[in-house]
């Protein structure tokens, strides 16, 4: 989850210091992998994975505050865009003793 926070917090543009906003960056990045799992991507709060952090990020990004919005329209399509592509890939798909 650390790893996970700090990273959305840098493409977020918030210090690393900064921690009153840290909750909702928490809730959001649960929030990507229940909805990445829902669409049958097996993903983890410990994922290593490039592709899958992309993706929890761009989550992030098009759903926190008051962020720019053609910046949350375009993290949101890019979101949409790469758990596509992931779930069309048996690699990153849960298995379907799993599902």
């Amino acid at each position: 989850m650390e790893e996970l926070l700090s990273l959305s917090k840098k493409c977020l543009s918030i210090i690393q210091t900064a921690t009153i906003k840290d909750e909702e960056i928490k809730m959001l990045i649960k929030a990507a992998i229940l909805d990445m799992e829902r669409q049958g991507i097996s993903v983890d709060l410990n994922t290593t994975n490039d592709l899958k952090k992309s993706a929890i990020v761009m989550f992030v990004k098009g759903n926190f505050g008051n962020v720019d919005l053609k910046e949350k329209e375009l993290a949101q399509r890019t979101y949409s865009l790469l758990c596509c592509n992931l779930g069309l890939s048996a690699e990153y798909r849960e298995s379907e003793s799993n599902v």
